[in-house]
């Protein structure tokens, strides 16, 4: 099912207290609970998520296109036989789909957040290797600032696309409702290749693509600092003697002038 809306509320809640989980006497663990609203068409469809995590594994869930808690887990099964067998429970469940998704759907549209469209900023660089001497190398694509979170990269090499070697980082969600994820291509890389991140993305028209060439090796570089320095130095002395001889033949002819004019002046 294509999900073009997709709201995700994260909250903090009491699952022990209320009941919702049994805890171990482990010293330390994280308790999380979810409240998804998945979207098709605005809300023509809706589907209700309640998730339950314990130590970020979901355990329990309860799922209003089924009407009912299911369980992930052994450890969750308990307790999704249980709240299964409140018939009130279930029925509040049920009518989040209004009170909560449609409701927010509601604010969301409002806000400007339903049908909002950010262009994503993208960018290359290579990451640094620890080896200097690998024949690896890590290209990153950097893609930041869009909206939705819906986005798909791709690498290219000399027009070719990548794919074995392509890792991906999880989606970041910044708190200015953009994205950010980064795409990282390993790769071997010759003088003269063209490494392309194209970027597909629902506020383009067009994917857009971002072109990296490697750049020449240290020795190369040495030898093109050494060869503009030779050359500069080069130009100096030259124009240096240059200088110098002008000064010269400035200087003869002066001191050939002076005892015509000073014979002709006894004459």
């Amino acid at each position: 099912m294509g999900l073009l809306y997709y709201i995700s509320f994260t909250f903090l809640i009491l699952l022990v207290r209320l009941g919702f989980c049994r805890v171990s006497a482990a010293v330390d663990y994280v308790i999380e609970g979810k409240a998804e609203c998945h979207y098709l068409n605005g809300t023509q469809e809706v589907r209700y998520l309640q998730r339950y995590f314990y130590n970020q594994e979901e355990q329990v869930y309860f799922d209003s296109k089924e009407g009912k808690y299911i369980a992930k887990t052994e450890f969750g099964r308990p307790d999704a036989d249980y709240w299964n067998s409140q018939k009130d429970l279930i029925d509040q469940r049920k009518a989040e789909v209004q009170t909560f998704c449609i409701h927010n759907y509601g604010v969301a549209e409002t806000s400007g957040a339903i049908g909002r469209k950010v262009t994503p900023e993208v960018y290359v660089s290579l990451m640094p290797h620890d080896d200097p001497k690998s024949v690896q190398h890590m290209l990153v694509c950097n893609v930041y600032g869009f909206y939705p979170s819906g986005i798909v990269v791709k690498w290219y090499r000399n027009g070719r696309e990548e794919t074995e070697q392509v890792q991906s980082s999880e989606l970041f969600h910044n708190g200015d409702w953009t994205c950010q994820i980064l795409v990282m291509l390993e790769t071997e890389m010759e003088k003269g290749d063209t490494f392309t991140c194209e970027v597909h993305h629902s506020s383009l028209k067009t994917p857009h693509r971002v072109d990296w060439h490697p750049e020449i090796s240290e020795s190369e570089k040495n030898k093109m600092v050494t060869g503009i320095f030779g050359f500069v130095l080069g130009a100096v002395f030259l124009i240096a003697g240059i200088v110098m001889y002008i000064k010269g033949q400035k200087a003869i002819r002066t001191s050939f002038r002076g005892p015509q004019s000073e014979h002709f002046l006894h004459t």
